[in-house]
């Protein structure tokens, strides 16, 4: 043959080539192999020459190299990576490049190949940890999202289920808008430093506004990443709304506890103390003053009964019936003028210590005749307002911020006003204070209102 006469030629320069040479006739037929390729497929140059291309392609790739013989029979060059099978058995991947080529007269096919088996395993393998990872990520129970540009560009499935956002509604938008107002600030900060390079990773919690208009506590880890070639910021963390409740919950009741042991500690050992010396001196005079002192033990007892109530269970009460309520107990001690539509909030009994305390100063410290007071319950924004309004001599502009103190409580030493801004408190709740006109004081408790 032509081809055989020219073999030295080409075993000359291909022979010992680092990549696998193939020559073929139009049928396919082997014609020549150079030592690599032979080393590759674990066959003896002479075996070869009695086989096809398509011997040792892998039988679930024998449909793709049939094409590709096709294309190379139309006159393309044929360029990808097939599996093949060695002699031993072995199944290894291949990449080649299959050209058409004319000589003499006659067309062949020279092919170069090398083993790239190595390389298909670590793209497997690194194929599984990406999907892995992905997996663990996606369905990971902690919300984990990355932010490039301030916009979120990932968000994985945790967070769709804390935020209520479908996934095509987050990708894409501003992520600063689903931070709560009063810690944009902050939260905005932290960021810019960080895609900057000048914050390193670190752990902090801010609140987080869902689509139906939850609030909720989140705690979380920012670290700066390269995202698609650019700065970006990786966030993961979980929701802290509970534990963060439950903190505040332990700080009241640790506030009302140490309360509690002031009283105890002081105020009624004080009385005990008195009514002891009453006691042993057995004068007729002292009466008077024991009586007195009893009567303060049993006020600060009730008003400890009232800080305990304030701690206990909440539930959604009708603010206008508990008002209506304590004004009837007042029923003739003064004349009442009443407002009261109905507003609902989470509160508890101890809600009505507090308004019957602030009825009860009025018509106690007024000082006038007749007592005339105003009770409003209305809803203004999103709060409960109560507001009491007397005529009474009203209360100076120094004292306005100390009476809430507790040593500035009510004449008889209970805990007064003192008392009724801690059960407001624990309601999440303010109380203020400011003058009616002509005369008197205005008292107003706002406490969260509910829809």
């Amino acid at each position: 043959m032509e081809f055989e006469e020219d073999a030295n030629f080409w075993k000359t320069i291909v022979d010992r080539m680092l990549a696998g040479v193939v020559v073929t006739d139009v049928t396919m037929k082997y014609l020549y192999v150079n030592d690599i390729f032979s080393a590759m497929t674990g066959y003896s140059k002479e075996e070869l020459r009695s086989m096809k291309i398509t011997d040792l392609v892998s039988p679930d790739h024998l449909k793709a190299a049939n094409e590709a013989i096709e294309r190379f029979m139309e006159g393309w060059r044929v360029i990808g990576e097939f599996k093949y099978i060695t002699n031993s058995g072995e199944i290894r991947w291949a990449f080649g490049i299959f050209t058409p080529y004319t000589y003499k007269g006659k067309i062949y096919g020279i092919g170069n190949f090398i083993d790239v088996t190595y390389a298909k395993e670590l793209e497997q393998k690194l194929k599984e940890s990406e999907e892995f990872y992905r997996n663990l990520i996606e369905h990971s129970a902690a919300p984990m999202y990355i932010v490039q540009e301030g916009k979120f560009v990932f968000v994985n499935k945790a967070v769709e289920e804390k935020t209520g956002y479908k996934r095509e509604e987050l990708l894409g938008k501003n992520a600063f808008e689903l931070v709560y107002p009063g810690d944009i600030g902050m939260v905005l900060k932290r960021y810019l430093d960080r895609e900057a390079g000048k914050r390193d990773v670190d752990t902090y919690s801010f609140r987080v506004v869902a689509k139906d208009g939850r609030v909720a506590w989140f705690t979380m880890t920012a670290r700066r990443i390269q995202y698609q070639g650019k700065p970006a910021v990786y966030v993961s963390g979980i929701e802290t709304t509970e534990i963060i409740n439950l903190s505040e919950e332990l700080r009241k009741k640790n506030e009302f506890f140490s309360l509690l042991s002031k009283i105890l500690r002081h105020d009624v050992l004080n009385d005990l103390s008195v009514l002891r010396g009453c006691i042993e001196i057995r004068s007729d005079d002292l009466l008077d003053k024991a009586l007195k002192r009893i009567d303060s033990i049993v006020e600060k007892i009730n008003d400890i009964r009232t800080l305990e109530e304030a701690i206990g269970a909440l539930k959604i009460l009708n603010v206008a019936e508990i008002v209506e309520k304590v004004v009837e107990k007042h029923h003739g001690e003064a004349n009442f003028k009443l407002n009261l539509q109905e507003v609902y909030i989470e509160a508890n009994e101890a809600l009505k210590s507090a308004v019957d305390n602030l009825i009860g100063n009025a018509i106690i410290h007024s000082q006038v005749s007749p007592v005339e007071i105003e009770v409003e319950v209305f809803k203004e924004n999103e709060d409960c307002v109560i507001r009491v309004a007397d005529n009474g001599v009203g209360i100076p502009d120094e004292l306005k911020e100390k009476i809430f103190n507790a040593k500035y409580s009510r004449k008889g030493g209970g805990l007064g006003l003192f008392l009724v801004k801690k059960i407001v408190e624990m309601f999440n709740g303010r109380i203020q204070v400011y003058d009616n006109k002509p005369r008197g004081a205005i008292f107003e408790i706002r406490i969260p209102a509910k829809a």
